[in-house]
């Protein structure tokens, strides 16, 4: 039988376990949701979480409706791009980032693009509208289109 001194420093280490692992990898990121978005000037008004993940897994480069997408990736270790693979593969950005190696180095394609952050992306979006990103915050440009939220 446990005493009451026992008890309360138990108790508080099973409130941070709990705590742990209800938290998602990744996701200390500000924002509850990712936004997949695309030009305002594309004819697609959604995605499916497959489709995006065919996107930026290399298996295609186009769209549902045929045109020709460019991905664009955020910053390789930073927590934006963690918390996007998290939520669109289940898999840790280590996993990812061997996937990619793995790829690259066979030649077999080439990974996403590379952009410092929202904002570059978004300025991506705009000069290039093949262009297809994730921000951390839902954009309040009338030129970009939200086609999947990621939770």
């Amino acid at each position: 039988m446990m005493s009451r001194l026992t008890r309360k420093p138990m108790r508080a280490l099973l409130v941070l376990a709990a705590i742990a692992l209800c938290s998602t990898p990744g996701r200390s990121v500000a924002a509850d949701s990712l936004y997949v978005v695309v030009s305002a000037q594309r004819t697609v008004q959604a995605l499916t979480q497959r489709d995006v993940l065919a996107l930026y897994t290399g298996r295609t480069r186009t769209l549902p409706s045929g045109e020709t997408a460019t991905p664009l990736d955020q910053q390789r270790d930073g927590a934006v791009r963690a918390a996007f693979y998290h939520a669109l593969t289940g898999m840790d950005i280590a996993r990812i980032n061997s996937y990619w190696a793995r790829l690259h180095f066979t030649g077999q394609v080439q990974p996403p693009q590379i952009v410092a952050d929202d904002n570059a992306a978004i300025q991506r979006l705009r000069a290039d509208p093949s262009g297809i990103a994730y921000l951390s915050r839902e954009p309040q440009d009338p030129a970009l289109r939200v086609v999947l939220r990621l939770p």
